[in-house]
């Protein structure tokens, strides 16, 4: 059977800047894979003065809470209607709407279509996880536009086993409805081989725009211990990804490079660089819905220390291709892991190639439409 798919967004779906890239990499992996696809933008240029009226009559007006404009009932409805007279006016309807990170568009949305949700998590797991100073009222309208998408959805695709069992407890989908299909690496393919520790250097690579909620911190005193106390002689420099130096920053073997845009060809080469000199991938992260990260780090082969929270261990498989350690974990037990593991160089090649494996047959964007192609006719 010859499917055709609309890819909805707020933004273009086409255009890599689109979260973070996810967006045009399901419609590019789409169309490689036998859809015929076309998109829908759902903004236009009355958007962002709506957007910022909405908002600014909630906060500074009505003084309440709210995490953004898409988890309240004014964003929800606006979208649903957007929604509307773009599919009203498509020449020709598709067979299924795919909406990732869409709720807001499908919840209030009247059109007799079949809308598949594409969701990284849901509202029960992101409030006090992600959002914070969110009142209950707003709280319990982002709740309500979850569950009516949810509802709404011929078919919901979930990118981790975290999602998909708020899904089903927490929203009371059926499980005909749900597909549990892993992300792949927001980055171009390259062919990598496993690697091998040659010497006593050790690059380890941290990617990451937020310095709290990506474990800065931890990370900063993971590098600190590992040279104080090194084993055998080795010597541990990290690499900081997506974040500047501040100014008063004075520690020894930490490098930041800022961020680097995956649009700009330079820059993405300079990220492509960093990945292919890294040994380790360390991201000591707070909180992660999925952690499209974790697939760009098994592409290019490196074993992943992280802690076990949010939808972690899906992309990160403890002690084959990484370590995700109980989030109660300290500085000093990742130190004590990395040591254990460069230190036993065939453990380290093992899991650098089972890493690159878990990519190739799984954390990738083509293994993601081929799931999906066999979600979509069952």
């Amino acid at each position: 059977m010859f499917l055709k798919i609309t890819v909805m967004s707020f933004n273009d779906p086409k255009d890599k800047r689109t979260w973070s890239g996810t967006t045009s990499n399901m419609y590019e992996a789409l169309k490689r894979n036998g859809f015929e696809v076309d998109t829908l933008t759902l903004k236009n240029w009355f958007t962002r003065f709506y957007i910022r009226g909405t908002m600014f009559y909630l906060n500074r007006i009505k003084k309440k809470g709210v995490a953004n404009f898409e988890t309240t009932k004014f964003g929800a409805k606006y979208w649903g209607k957007r929604a509307d007279k773009l599919i009203h006016d498509q020449d020709k309807k598709s067979n299924y709407y795919f909406c990732p990170a869409g709720a807001s568009i499908i919840a209030f949305a009247q059109s007799k279509v079949k809308f598949v949700d594409l969701p990284d998590a849901t509202y029960a797991l992101m409030n006090d996880y992600y959002y914070a100073g969110v009142d209950k009222q707003s709280a319990d309208c982002g709740d309500k536009i979850d569950r009516l998408a949810l509802q709404k959805s011929a078919k919901i695709i979930l990118p981790s086993q975290w999602t998909y069992e708020s899904v089903q407890n927490d929203y009371d989908q059926p499980e005909v409805k749900l597909s549990l299909i892993l992300f792949g690496a927001n980055m171009p393919e390259v062919k990598i081989t496993p690697k091998t520790l040659m010497g006593k250097e050790i690059n380890i690579l941290l990617v990451g725009v937020e310095w709290k909620r990506k474990g800065v911190d931890i990370a900063l005193d993971v590098v600190t211990k590992l040279n104080e106390h090194s084993l055998a002689g080795y010597h541990y420099t990290l690499t900081i990804v997506g974040l500047d130096k501040p100014s008063d920053f004075t520690q020894s073997d930490v490098i930041f490079k800022g961020r680097l845009d995956k649009n700009d060809p330079v820059e993405l080469s300079n990220l492509q660089a960093e990945y292919e000199k890294a040994d380790l991938f360390l991201l000591p992260t707070q909180a992660e819905a999925a952690g499209i990260v974790f697939a760009e780090a098994a592409m290019y082969a490196l074993p992943v220390f992280t802690y076990d929270t949010g939808g972690v261990s899906q992309y990160v498989l403890n002690e084959k291709t990484g370590y995700t350690l109980p989030t109660s974990a300290t500085s000093t037990d990742f130190v004590q892991q990395i040591e254990g593991l460069v230190t036993d160089t065939t453990n380290y090649h093992n899991m650098s190639k089972a890493a690159r494996t878990y990519y190739d047959t799984t954390l990738n964007w083509d293994a993601w439409a081929d799931s999906v192609k066999s979600f979509l006719k069952s």
